[in-house]
């Protein structure tokens, strides 16, 4: 019960700490959720765009565009000659009456596409192909571009390899943020704590006077920086959720016009926990070592001064 009541002691004295001084203790905690923010809003902005990159096909295959110009009979003869390769392995025509009903039903231009006089899309095949190696589908990008007919020739699966490796990378960047981030919020702390360990430096050195161990003087600093980061974890996660909310929006009101869905993924309630975990334990550590700093010199300058001269 006594280390209880030690402890609840320091806790309410922490809390009153920050209560005397509301004006420096919210710039402070300012400063810490912002830093804590950062990583949480790039978190949610890499998984948005991870799940937006999943939902989309990535199967490996190529786009061959005939010209508008082209027949039925160049169509048919470009057709044989993409079954014919040995990278292919499905072939799928698209008409260009067929192209132009799909972009009417996915897009909001139907309005604007029936105002036109004549389909301004041309014929299309879509090749799914056996191989994503950099040469064999430049191989077939030049062979397929001299067929009588072919206007282009797209491998939309290289977008998607693309992006994947700039996810992953990105990632490990994630990782490398909240390490630096979380090593600057403990900083902070330590350096505001200590501060006030510099201050107190008389009340400290009488109470250990009268008996008080380095347990009893440290305590009540490790409670303000734990609840510094605390408080500052649950503002982070507000300040990401804010501005996640209002980039969904804006998003939202982008999308519409051009029929494309793209959300923002939150984090969960467990992560948003272990946010607030986090940042209490980064203020812990910082007060620790702040605390311990300062008292070896106090100790220091004490043994200093007993010295014989």
């Amino acid at each position: 019960m006594i280390w209880l009541r030690m402890h609840a002691h320091a806790a309410l004295e922490a809390l009153g700490r920050l209560a005397r001084q509301p004006v420096a203790s919210a710039l402070s905690i300012l400063v810490l959720a912002i830093a804590i923010a950062l990583p949480v809003v790039a978190a949610v902005a890499l998984r948005s765009v991870g799940a937006a990159a999943a939902s989309m096909d990535t199967e490996p295959h190529v786009n061959v565009y005939l010209e508008l110009a082209a027949t039925d009979a160049d169509a048919r003869r470009v057709e044989h000659a993409l079954r014919a390769h040995p990278d292919a392995a499905r072939v799928r025509f698209v008409p260009r009456e067929q192209a132009l009903a799909e972009l009417k039903s996915t897009t909001h231009l139907a309005e604007i596409l029936a105002a036109l006089e004549r389909n301004p899309l041309p014929h299309a095949f879509t090749v799914r192909v056996r191989t994503t190696a950099a040469d064999r589908v430049a191989d077939m990008r030049a062979q397929w571009m001299k067929l009588p007919g072919v206007e282009q020739v797209q491998a939309d699966f290289e977008w998607s390899q693309r992006l994947a490796g700039w996810s992953a990378f990105a990632g490990r960047a994630l990782w490398g943020g909240w390490a630096l981030l979380g090593a600057a919020v403990a900083f902070i702390v330590g350096h505001l704590i200590r501060l006030q360990v510099v201050t107190r430096r008389q009340e400290i050195e009488v109470s250990q006077l009268v008996g008080a161990t380095a347990a009893d003087v440290r305590r009540p600093f490790l409670y303000h920086g734990m609840a510094q980061g605390l408080l500052a974890g649950a503002l982070a996660v507000g300040l990401a959720a804010a501005v996640a909310g209002w980039v969904g929006l804006e998003l939202q009101a982008l999308a519409n016009p051009h029929a494309f869905e793209f959300k923002i993924l939150f984090i969960d309630t467990s992560e948003a926990l272990a946010i607030l975990a986090a940042g209490a334990g980064l203020g812990l550590v910082g007060a620790w070592f702040a605390v311990s700093r300062e008292m070896r010199r106090f100790s220091g300058a004490r043994e200093g001064n007993l010295l014989p001269v």
